[in-house]
């Protein structure tokens, strides 16, 4: 598989749940530019959107994913304790949009700012995706070819990297105060 086919046309999320397939592979999702502040990736040959993150779908062994039940299931549909997407979106707007947190082992939105994520995702993101049998294979090669700003795995030397990192931090250290408070009343 190539680049290239990740470059594709960019499907809305209202359209990606009657046409993403079934079965393991690569998918991306794009945002139109200016989305996220401060975030920036690259851009599509559309011109409109720019690239953020880049995710795989396996099917083996350990693991029964397809493209479907990921992106629509844990990204779409799921929560900030399903998706590392959602939690570095979260991370990035819940100061600029006043979303609460809790904190479990992690940081989560509360179910309110869940759905409104949801909104934000259906008017900023769309996606592509490729059908791969094996795409753990190529992961690393994908990221490191596409740069994507979002994704933390093996994309340390990205100049975003440390700027998400930060706001995933920043994220948790809120969710964690919010916890401590309530847990104190």
């Amino acid at each position: 598989m190539s680049v290239v086919d990740l470059r594709g046309g960019v499907v809305t999320l209202e359209r990606a749940r009657d046409a993403v397939p079934t079965e393991p592979g690569v998918y991306a999702w794009w945002s139109l530019p200016g989305a996220l502040p401060g975030i920036t990736g690259p851009c599509h040959p559309d011109g409109e959107h720019e690239l953020i993150y880049v995710g795989i779908a396996r099917s083996g062994p350990s693991s029964v994913a397809t493209l479907r039940s990921r992106v629509l299931g844990n990204h779409v549909r799921g929560t900030t304790g399903q998706s590392t997407l959602r939690r570095s979106l979260a991370a990035l707007l819940f100061e600029q949009r006043n979303w609460r947190s809790r904190f479990t082992d992690r940081p989560l939105l509360v179910p309110d700012d869940e759905l409104r994520l949801d909104d934000w995702m259906q008017q900023h993101l769309a996606l592509t995706w490729a059908v791969h049998e094996e795409p753990w294979t190529m992961e690393a090669q994908v990221i490191a070819e596409l740069t994507p700003p979002l994704n933390q795995s093996a994309n340390s030397s990205h100049p975003l990297y440390r700027v998400v990192r930060e706001a995933r931090r920043r994220w948790r250290q809120a969710a964690q105060e919010v916890s401590e408070r309530t847990s104190d009343e």
